[in-house]
């Protein structure tokens, strides 16, 4: 009697340690995204898998550790049964410190009509601003000027007055980057670029800026111009990456604003190739495009083979013989626009004659044959990075509960028993 007595308390003690337990995994099905919309820092924090009582009014809090304690508690305007949009926003100085202080934070929901009930507790989120929108310029022409009557960069987060500033340019050489920056000119809309920028901030070679205030009258920003007049090292399009040194509990943060240097484009006017060539089985021969103008601004090509079961072409235009026979490579600009052919010959081992020399070309916008591979110039590696905290009540736990539970159940239905004999 006495075993069975004791099974039940540690069953029915168990069943307290859970469910006190509980609590502390609040935030399981809770999930976050976010939204940086403004170029002063603001940003909106997207939760769902939330469990809202309708009807209810609800508040968020936003702390830098977990272990702080949350002073100043905002309302959420926008929530459903199950959603809840928390607006942080720069404009609010107790918000704002907490974004100048660390790239992470943690919100706390609570309800309160329901005597400050906790709904999502210390819920960490991603607080370091994109680097193109740490200004609130995304682009700026190459030679604008910068003085007290003509503006300045202004930097939302900044607001200390020992905070130091310093910039530095590098040049963009991915076509990718550049080629989508001609596409969004006309919209404006810069920021669709992010993704296709870099992401790792240089380690050396900072200079002043020319002049750096780090605090303003009204606490919000601060502000000035690296350079008087913006000068690039050179043509083409450049990041002007900026770095604001952080003391005294605020961080260092990074950006970068785009310097607009690049010509206006050279148009193709015609490409040639070679209007023969021989190859053996066994080898291969790689057809080399001239280009005219040699300038030429856009010089991606596509090619194509007209019989691939003689020979294939890949996309630096190398030919890979398979059988005997010929074969027509087309090479072609990537409008479409221009074209050149040259007719590969495959031969027996040891039957290879020289084809037409380089000299000889055969090229312009005629020719048949639509692109199958691509050709491009080297590019750099510029992929955002970033995950969203996720906090999850596993199945083993729930398991566990149950487990637990029907044991209990089970026992003392068992204690009875034997207590009644």
């Amino acid at each position: 009697m006495k075993k069975e007595k004791i099974a039940v308390m540690i069953l029915f003690t168990s069943l307290l340690l859970i469910l006190f337990f509980i609590p502390n995994v609040s935030n399981a099905a809770v999930s976050v995204s976010r939204n940086v919309y403004s170029n002063n820092g603001s940003m909106n924090f997207n939760f769902t898998g939330l469990n809202l009582e309708a009807g209810h009014e609800f508040e968020f809090a936003l702390t830098k550790t977990q272990e702080e304690v949350a002073g100043t508690w905002f309302p959420i305007t926008q929530h459903t049964t199950n959603t809840a949009t928390i607006n942080v926003t720069t404009t609010t100085n107790e918000l704002r410190d907490v974004i100048n202080a660390s790239d992470k934070g943690y919100i706390s929901i609570r309800d309160k009509s329901d005597d400050n009930r906790t709904i999502v507790e210390d819920q960490e989120v991603d607080l370091k601003i994109p680097f193109l929108k740490v200004t609130n310029y995304t682009v700026i022409p190459n030679g604008k000027q910068f003085d007290s009557f003509q503006g300045n960069l202004n930097i939302g987060l900044r607001n200390k007055e020992n905070s130091q500033a310093y910039f530095q340019y590098e040049k963009i050489t991915d076509t990718r980057i550049i080629n989508k920056y001609k596409e969004l000119k006309e919209s404006g809309n810069y920021t669709e670029l992010q993704s296709l920028l870099k992401q790792n901030e240089p380690q050396s070679d900072w200079s002043n800026w020319a002049y750096w205030n780090g605090y303003e009258s009204s606490g919000m920003n601060g502000f000035g111009y690296p350079q008087g007049t913006i000068t690039a090292p050179g043509t083409g399009l450049y990041y002007l990456w900026v770095y604001f040194s952080g003391t005294n509990n605020i961080k260092d943060i990074y950006g970068y604003v785009l310097v607009d240097n690049l010509q206006p484009d050279i148009a193709l006017e015609e490409i040639s190739l070679r209007s023969t060539a021989t190859v053996e089985l066994g080898k291969t021969i790689t057809l080399t495009p001239l280009f005219k103008p040699e300038g030429a601004t856009n010089k991606i090509v596509t090619w194509h083979s007209s019989e691939e079961s003689v020979a294939t072409v890949d996309n630096n235009g190398k030919v890979t013989p398979k059988k005997v026979g010929s074969t027509i490579i087309t090479v072609t600009s990537q409008d479409g626009t221009k074209k050149a052919n040259c007719t590969v010959t495959v031969v027996e081992k040891g039957n290879e004659s020289t084809g037409t020399p380089a000299g000889q070309t055969n090229g312009g916008s005629a020719g048949t044959g639509s692109g199958s591979t691509s050709a491009s110039k080297e590019q750099d590696t510029t992929t955002a990075k970033g995950t969203l905290p996720y906090a999850g009540l596993g199945m083993g736990l729930a398991g566990i509960i149950a487990i637990v539970a029907l044991g209990g159940m089970y026992t003392y239905y068992r204690y009875k028993r034997l207590k009644d004999i």
